[in-house]
């Protein structure tokens, strides 16, 4: 029977999320709920099927196999009821590395990525990172809802000709919304008109919370498909960062054969091979481990509401469609602008700080809900009794 409650020590692994607190900032007894990544035991499967490769003594370099690929395809097929053929992928050692490789091949030095935050920081910071400059059209707030804003979207399209790629986070980080098929429809017309390619990342998208639907790209008509690449991995899901792993998903043969010569020449498709054994493992016998472990999250949500409601009224949170990210508006509490790096310094706990996903949003916080109950619940008690300490809370 499965334990999600069951604590893991991460501490002294290595972990980013774990041990770096008394190397880079003098600190102990930290409470981390800030990075992507799950406190949760791996899979057993993909344990066993570790163990069983690293029992041959030979790590020498090697090819993706067709039971691999098989796996992805059937993944997909099942879980995203989206159809793909083993010459339509790509392998990549990580989502982020695909969008650094796409941007550098696809967008001209002088021409430009838009994008939407607040968003996932490296959705901003590749491309300038490659000197691309970067627009913005910010999603809008309906309510307790964020909604993309397809007439600013186009209006910076239409005043900007040199626009010629868009990075679309599918499901969104950090607002959790799942899009709609005709939100889809729409963007992707406007990249049509606009001659822009479309770079979907749905790394995020098995984590999908009850009475919501994750729409890929690729459900959308295949007319699109020219100009869109989908970019997904098991990593998130289960947990598998550590592992450097991801693939694209390319519809269009050319686009697709260029990018697998581009990938293979600069090292991108070259996938660990205890990624292989991981992924494969998750995609054949992981359907039943991931609802279980979205269940769990789920109700870590409705615990962090309740707490929420009660402990800091003045915070306004929403519980999303998914991913296991908690976007939390803090701007009525009327924080100092440095809240979240005292919070960890003085609080020992540390949140995402929201001006990271963009600069308008200083008063938001990202909080990780991938974790036991037990830490959910210190985290938040400790953020509580700081707030109390500092005046913010009556």
């Amino acid at each position: 029977m499965l334990s999600f409650d069951q604590v893991c020590d991460r501490r002294n692994t290595d972990s980013t999320k774990w041990d770096r607190y008394e190397t880079r900032y003098g600190l102990q007894d930290v409470v981390p709920l800030w990075v992507a990544d799950m406190d949760f035991p791996c899979m057993e499967e993909i344990k066993q099927a570790l163990i069983r490769r690293a029992g041959h003594p030979v790590y020498g370099y090697t090819d993706i196999g067709k039971d691999l690929v098989q796996a992805v395809i059937d993944w997909e097929g099942r879980q995203h009821h989206i159809d793909v053929r083993a010459e339509e992928i790509v392998w990549n050692t990580g989502v982020v590395y695909g969008f650094y490789t796409l941007i550098q091949w696809l967008v001209k030095p002088e021409e430009k990525v838009i994008v939407q935050p607040p968003v996932y920081p490296p959705f901003f910071r590749t491309p300038e990172s490659l000197g691309r400059r970067v627009v913005y059209s910010p999603l809008k707030r309906n309510g307790e809802d964020w909604e993309m804003d397809l007439e600013d979207f186009e209006a910076k399209l239409k005043e900007d000709p040199s626009i010629r790629m868009f990075l679309l986070c599918n499901p969104h980080n950090p607002v959790g919304r799942c899009w709609k098929k005709e939100e889809l429809q729409k963007i992707l017309d406007l990249c049509e008109r606009y001659d822009l390619y479309l770079v979907s990342d749905e790394i995020h998208g098995d984590v999908i919370l009850p009475g919501a639907e994750h729409v890929s790209i690729l459900a959308c008509d295949e007319r699109w498909h020219r100009r869109v690449i989908f970019l997904g991995s098991a990593t998130k899901t289960f947990n598998l960062a550590g592992l450097k792993i991801s693939y694209a998903i390319v519809k269009d043969p050319a686009l697709q054969k260029e990018f697998a010569a581009i990938a293979k020449a600069s090292g991108l498709s070259s996938v660990n091979l205890f990624a292989m054994e991981a992924m494969k493992a998750a995609y054949r016998y992981g359907d039943a481990w991931k609802d279980a472990c979205v269940s769990y999250i789920y109700e870590n949500f409705r615990f962090m509401k309740r707490y929420l409601e009660e402990e800091v009224p003045g915070a306004a949170f929403s519980i999303p469609q998914a991913t296991y990210l908690g976007w939390v508006d803090m701007e009525a509490l009327q924080l100092p602008k440095d809240f979240c790096q005292r919070l960890k310094r003085e609080g020992h706990v540390e949140f995402q700080a929201g001006e990271g996903f963009g600069e308008a949003y200083a008063g938001f916080l990202r909080v990780n809900l991938a974790c036991q109950r037990s830490t959910l619940e210190e985290g938040l008690r400790r953020m509580v009794v700081w707030l109390k300490e500092n005046g913010c809370l009556a």
